[in-house]
């Protein structure tokens, strides 16, 4: 029996959080999208900014679930 070494996510939990992560991407920036369209001027680009933002800031958190990503060796 192999043992999990701590602070290592497993292949399955690593393409989970890479599906939520462009899942709510892609909603948030749809939403913003709208927004920015659609919504009342002064309130509507702020909201639209924010959520626009907030998928950014989701999309920018993809490379952080790279199954394969090469490990940093300690010196």
């Amino acid at each position: 029996m192999s043992r999990r070494r701590r602070g290592r996510l497993t292949l399955g939990t690593l393409f989970a959080l890479r599906f939520l992560l462009i899942g709510n991407g892609v909603t948030l920036a749809a939403a913003g999208t709208l927004y920015l369209v659609y919504g009342a001027r002064p309130g509507g680009l702020v909201v639209g900014g924010v959520l626009i933002a907030a998928a950014v800031i989701l999309f920018s958190c993809l490379p952080l679930t790279r199954p394969y990503r090469p490990r940093r060796r300690r010196p």
